[in-house]
């Protein structure tokens, strides 16, 4: 016997349509004279309260039903006693039924991935969508999408989406003050820390991009080749027109930067190198720059700005450089 043979029955008592051989079954299930019939089964619930309370809580309810003192009560007294304790036994268990069918919660794991300063890590979510996580950045992600929405965290850092497209159920990137909605598309975010600015760049198909905070307002759409600029300190969103070269070529072990400025530039190549990069100059930080760099090493990579900026650099120790 199973938990839908005694949903059945309860369904045929309160229809009037179970024979008294039935009832009997669904009484002794209740009273758990039957070990063969698995009456419960795990549910989860915001408080502490398992099935098996819920079943003790019932039982309790029933019993306290049938607790009038009787006196020499006749037999067909005693027999719309046991038909009333029957019909009170399927009543609550058609409400454990249902309470078990609207209570149970979708049990997930979430899964947190982390790329190295100086690497890049792919991810294959559930969905099939991948995702490459950028030097220094991490993201969560459930073991399954079972809702209505498909929704991970960029925790930290930068990365590029290549979603798998599903209409009937959107995935969404909550990164800092923003919430990325698509159907299915590729597009790069970038919300390092360290940066002063958001980042949403679209590569292919169409980005909705909405504050967390506003959320009366209507997502922006953007397009192929536009990016989205949020600065932290204003939350108000800029779109521009951007190169598809410049568009997530981290992935492809290479730095694109389209007037940028020169101090994001320098966080960009502490994480690829792993090196730690301190600004004595500040006039530098307001400074812009348009470079592309493969995978030259870093000395290189200074000695070149440096010309163009004007500006002297030295190794501190292993892991510190020293702009002047």
């Amino acid at each position: 016997m199973t938990q839908e043979y005694i949903r059945q029955l309860a369904r045929k008592f309160l229809n009037g349509t179970a024979s008294e051989e039935e009832k009997q079954i669904l009484h002794d299930w209740y009273d758990g004279q039957n070990p063969e019939v698995p009456g419960v089964q795990t549910v989860y619930t915001n408080t502490s309260e398992n099935a098996d309370d819920v079943k003790n809580r019932m039982r309790s309810n029933l019993k306290a039903m049938q607790q009038p003192v009787i006196k020499k009560s006749s037999f067909t007294l005693i027999r719309r006693l046991v038909t009333w304790s029957t019909a009170a036994a399927a009543m609550v268990i058609g409400g454990f039924i249902y309470w078990t069918d609207s209570h149970k919660a979708i049990e997930t794991s979430m899964h947190v991935v982390q790329a190295p300063l100086g690497k890049t890590l792919k991810v294959t979510l559930p969905d099939g969508s991948s995702i490459w996580l950028n030097a220094g950045s991490s993201l969560s992600y459930p073991d399954s999408f079972r809702g209505k929405t498909r929704e991970v965290v960029l925790r930290e850092g930068q990365a590029f989406f290549d979603i798998v497209h599903k209409t009937e159920q959107p995935f969404i990137v909550h990164a800092k003050t923003l919430d990325i909605t698509v159907l299915g598309t590729s597009f790069d975010v970038k919300a390092y820390e360290n940066d002063a600015d958001i980042k949403v760049t679209v590569k292919t198909g169409k980005v909705g991009v909405k504050l967390r905070d506003k959320p009366e307002t209507p997502a922006l759409m953007l397009l192929p080749a536009e990016q989205a600029i949020v600065p932290e300190k204003t939350a108000k969103i800029h779109v521009s027109e951007i190169s598809k070269p410049a568009i997530a070529p981290w992935k492809d072990n290479r730095l694109v930067f389209e007037d940028e400025l020169l101090l994001e530039v320098f966080h960009a190549l502490e994480r690829k190198y792993n090196q730690h990069i301190l600004i004595e100059k500040e006039d530098l930080t307001n400074e812009k720059i348009t470079l592309t760099l493969d995978n030259q090493p870093m000395t290189d990579v200074l000695k070149v700005l440096g010309f163009s900026k004007k500006f002297n650099y030295s190794q501190l120790n292993d892991s510190t450089i020293v702009i002047r």
